[in-house]
């Protein structure tokens, strides 16, 4: 059968309608030579190939074969020449059979890897399988940007998004929609967690909305977070939830089931996907979004960080959510207000670059101003906006006690 596929793959067309479903192994050792020549023969020549260029090629490629090398690889070539041929389809089809079979061998082995305790098999498996996926049949390329006008414009409507429950902010920026990535980002204390809370669950939030949120906290312990969901929904202070918690059970339960939450420190990619595909949420918040862990190897810091960005803005689209991810700023940005997508921590362009949204929270630094108790003044910069355009800051104060930010 090798050979027959080897001699249909002589024809230009019919190599590019396939080449994404080849690979070496697909073929035995013998014709693994030709295949390498055929490779680079349509990479650089764009019309079929004879039997004597595919010879003429393969000396070419290996100026010190031997004459023993030399006879195999001419009589190898003779029998393609001679051989039957088969039409495109049916080419097609062995080639498709043979891809099942040299990816079912090389899952089996990763299979056993992950068995036996390999610690990076796992990722390599999935990587694999998301690879071929699009690879066991013909390529399917789905159809083309709709022309009608009026499905383009209620696709990107307002009404497809999941609206800011800060007043002054959503009508600059509405909301975020599925297959969009945010970033909210500022330095230590500024109310980060405080700021995504607020706006999963307090009043008209994600939640309120009927939005279900998946909430991934890596930094700060999972049941403070929670514990500020409560805050933040039922407009109450820790002692008084304290005082009365049944109060503020029967409160939440209106939001409960639209607020799962999971503490993810040290997962990986994998891990989020896997979770997200199963609870099928409408938003994800992880917080934060930097200590993701990723496979691969970076030469820089600022090479992980823009391909985890990039990662993450794919996830939003594969899986159809909102996606906004919490991030630190850089120690420039202390005591300063208004903050750029630059004061981002450890990247600069990368991150800012994968991103649809950014807003960057800004604040006092404390004993920068006159009155003793802590300002609660916070200014909200839209330093990116793809969404809307705007861009600008919104001044807004932060209720520490309950976890929400209000006009």
């Amino acid at each position: 059968m090798d050979k027959s596929i080897i001699k249909a793959l002589m024809g230009h067309e019919f190599y590019l309608e396939v080449k994404h479903r080849l690979s070496e192994n697909v073929f035995g050792d013998d014709f693994k030579p030709l295949y390498k020549t055929i490779v680079a023969a349509h990479d650089k020549f764009e019309h079929d190939l004879t039997a004597t260029e595919l010879e003429v090629l393969w000396k070419a490629q290996n100026p010190v074969a031997t004459n023993a090398e030399i006879g195999d690889i001419t009589d190898l070539i003779r029998l393609v020449e001679n051989s039957e041929p088969i039409s495109s389809d049916v080419a097609d089809e062995a080639i498709q059979q043979l891809h099942r079979r040299d990816l079912g061998t090389r899952l089996a082995n990763l299979s056993i890897e992950l068995s036996e305790g390999s610690p990076t098999a796992f990722t390599r498996l999935r990587k694999l399988v998301d690879q071929s996926e699009n690879n066991l049949t013909t390529l399917d390329f789905g159809d083309p940007v709709t022309d009608d006008l009026m499905q383009i414009l209620d696709d990107v409507s307002d009404k497809n998004r999941f609206k800011f429950n800060i007043e002054t902010l959503s009508r600059r920026v509405y909301g975020i929609g599925r297959g969009e990535f945010g970033v909210v980002f500022a330095v230590p204390n500024a109310g980060k967690t405080a700021f995504m809370v607020s706006l999963a669950c307090g009043p008209g939030g994600f939640c309120d909305q009927g939005a279900k949120v998946l909430y991934l906290g890596n930094e700060e312990k999972g049941t403070w977070t929670k514990l500020r969901a409560h805050q933040a929904f039922c407009g109450l202070t820790k002692d008084q939830i304290v005082a009365n918690p049944q109060a503020a059970v029967s409160q939440f339960e209106v939001i409960r089931q639209n607020f799962i939450m999971y503490q993810s420190q040290e997962w990986d990619m994998e891990q989020y996907q896997a979770l997200i595909e199963r609870i099928q949420p409408d938003v994800v918040i992880i917080d934060q979004a930097d200590k993701v862990n990723i496979a691969g190897n970076f030469n820089a810091s600022h090479e992980r960080l823009r391909e985890l960005y990039r990662r993450l803005r794919e996830i939003s689209k594969k899986y159809n959510i909102a996606l906004i991810g919490v991030s630190q700023a850089s120690n420039e940005a202390r005591n300063r207000t208004r903050l750029s997508p630059f004061d981002m921590e450890g990247s600069k362009i990368g991150k800012a670059a994968e991103t649809d949204l950014i807003i960057g929270i800004g604040k006092h630094e404390q004993g920068d101003i006159d009155d003793s108790e802590p300002d609660p003044t916070r200014y909200l910069t839209v330093g990116k906006n793809k969404l809307t355009g705007w861009h600008g800051t919104i001044v807004v104060n932060i209720d520490a006690a309950i976890s929400r930010y209000v006009e």
